[in-house]
C-alpha cells in the first residue's frame, strides 16, 4: 500500500499523463477511421446508379452527406483533441514541478519527515532515510513515538499537542536511529493542511556537534570560574594578612549581603556580582599602613582620613578588571550613607547602588558583631539594633528590615 499522498506522487502523475495521450490517440484515430470509411462508401455505392441519377444527386445527397459527416466529426474532435491536450500540457507541468520540488527536498541535507496527528508517517526524504538507517518503506512503517528514545515520548506527545495548538514549534528530542547511538536532534515542525487532513511537517537536524561544544564550553567556563574564584580570593586574603583582626571579614560580609540579596529578591546575576564585590569590598586597605589598621588606640584624624580612602582606591584598583559585574562602583559606594553623609562621594538616596546599600548594612553589622583591636565584638542584638535606629537616616528601610527578618525570623547566622 502506498502511504504517501496521490497528489504529491510523481509516479501517479506520469501515469494520468500518459492515459490521456492514449485516449487523444485513440479518439483521432477512430475520427480518422470513420472518415475513410464514409469515403470509400461514397466511392463503393457510386456504380449502382445511373450516370444521370448521380449526376442529379452526387451533388446533393451524397455530397452533403458526406460534408456533414466529416463536419460532425472533425470539429468536435479537434475541440476535444485541443482540450485534451491541453490538459496533458497542465499534468505535464505539474507533474515536472512536483518532481523538481521532490529533488529539492532530497537535495537538503536535513531530514525531512511528514506525519499525521496519529504519528503515521507518510513522507520521508532519502536524507531522513540515510539518518535513522532504513529505506524508505522500512520509514514509513516506524511511528513517530518509535523515533524518540522512551524517555522522550511523553514530552513529544505534550510538544505534539503544543504544535497543533500554536501551528509551529521548535523542540528538542532524542531519536533512535538503527544504524548508531541514540542521536540528539532538533525539530523544527510546522502543521499543514492536505487532502482535509491535518499534517505535521518536520525538519529534524542531527544536534550531537551542537551539544558536545555546548559541553566543552561549560566544562571550560567551569574552570574558568574556578580560576577567577582562586583569584578573587587570593586578592582578598592579602588584605587580611595585614590586618589579622579582620580575618573572614569579607568573606562574611559578603554571606549576609546574598542572603540580604536574595531576601529582598534581587536576580541571581546580581546576587553573583554582590557576592564578589563583598569579597573585595577592603582591598583597598593595602594601601593603609598595617601599623594603623591593628592599633588598638583611637586614631587621628590624618590617619582616619588614610583609611577612609580604602573606598577609592579599591575602586581604582578592581576598575581596571573586567568584571560582568559593577563590583568597582560597588565597591566604591559601600560608605556611602542614605542621607549623604557617608564617603568618599557624600552621595545620597537613589544615587547609591542597591547592592552598595545592601553592602553598607552586612558591613556595619558583620563589624559590630565581629572583635576589633580598639575595642571587644558586640553582641547581634546590639548591631541590628544600631541599623534600626539609623532606618532611614544612614541605611536604606527596606534593607535593614531585611537584614533584622533574617537574624529574628529566620535564624540566619555567620557561623
Amino acid at each position: 500500500m502506498n502511504h504517501k499522498p496521490q497528489p504529491a506522487s510523481p509516479k501517479g502523475l506520469r501515469h494520468y499523463g500518459r492515459t490521456l495521450e492514449y485516449v487523444i490517440t485513440i479518439f483521432l484515430s477512430v475520427a480518422t477511421l470513420g472518415i475513410v470509411v464514409l469515403t470509400l462508401f461514397y466511392y463503393q455505392v457510386t456504380p449502382f446508379f445511373s450516370s444521370g441519377y448521380l449526376q442529379v444527386t452526387s451533388g446533393t445527397i451524397f455530397t452533403r452527406f458526406f460534408l456533414l459527416a466529416l463536419t460532425i466529426l472533425l470539429i468536435p474532435a479537434a475541440v476535444i483533441a485541443w482540450f485534451l491536450l491541453r490538459i496533458s500540457g497542465r499534468q505535464r507541468v505539474l507533474k515536472e514541478k512536483v518532481e523538481f520540488d521532490a529533488q529539492l527536498f532530497n537535495a537538503t541535507n536535513d531530514s525531512i519527515t511528514v506525519y499525521d496527528l496519529n504519528g503515521k508517517c507518510v513522507y520521508a526524504n532519502e536524507h531522513a532515510c540515510r539518518f535513522y538507517g532504513y529505506d524508505e518503506e522500512e520509514l514509513l512503517r516506524i511511528n513517530l513515538y518509535e523515533l524518540n528514545a522512551p524517555e522522550y515520548v511523553k514530552t513529544v506527545e505534550a510538544k505534539v499537542d503544543e504544535l497543533v495548538e500554536k501551528g509551529e514549534l521548535i523542540f528538542e528530542s532524542t531519536h533512535v536511529c538503527n544504524n548508531k547511538p541514540l542521536t540528539p536532534v532538533e525539530v523544527d515542525s510546522r502543521i499543514i493542511e492536505s487532502g482535509g487532513r491535518k499534517l505535521m511537517v518536520s525538519i529534524v537536524r542531527d544536534i550531537t556537534e551542537r551539544k558536545r561544544t555546548a559541553e566543552e564550553l561549560r566544562h571550560t567556563s567551569e574552570r574558568l570560574q574556578r580560576t577567577i574564584e582562586g583569584a578573587i580570593n587570593a586578592v582578598a586574603l592579602t588584605t587580611e594578612v595585614r590586618d589579622p583582626y579582620t580575618s573572614g571579614h569579607q568573606q562574611r560580609v559578603a554571606k549576609l549581603a546574598c542572603v540580604i540579596a536574595r531576601e529582598l529578591g534581587l536576580a541571581e546575576k546580581q546576587i553573583e556580582g554582590i557576592r564578589v564585590a563583598g569579597t573585595l569590598h577592603d582591598i583597598g586597605k593595602i594601601y593603609v599602613p598595617a601599623e594603623i589598621l591593628s592599633r588598638p588606640g583611637r586614631l587621628r584624624q590624618n590617619e582616619i582620613n588614610l583609611v577612609k580612602d580604602h573606598a577609592q582606591v579599591g575602586h581604582d584598583l578592581l576598575n581596571t578588571i573586567e568584571f560582568p559585574w559593577p563590583i568597582a562602583s560597588i565597591v566604591l559606594q559601600h560608605h556611602e550613607r542614605v542621607n549623604g553623609s557617608g564617603y568618599p562621594s557624600g552621595i545620597s538616596g537613589d544615587d547609591i547602588m542597591i547592592e552598595a546599600k545592601i553592602m553598607s548594612v552586612a558591613d556595619v553589622v558583620e563589624a559590630m558583631a565581629s572583635h576589633r583591636p580598639y575595642r571587644p565584638a558586640l553582641s547581634i542584638e546590639e548591631a541590628l539594633l544600631e541599623i534600626l535606629q539609623q532606618r532611614g537616616v544612614l541605611y536604606c528601610p527596606e534593607v535593614v528590615d531585611a537584614c533584622i527578618s533574617l537574624f529574628t525570623k529566620k535564624g540566619f547566622a555567620f557561623d
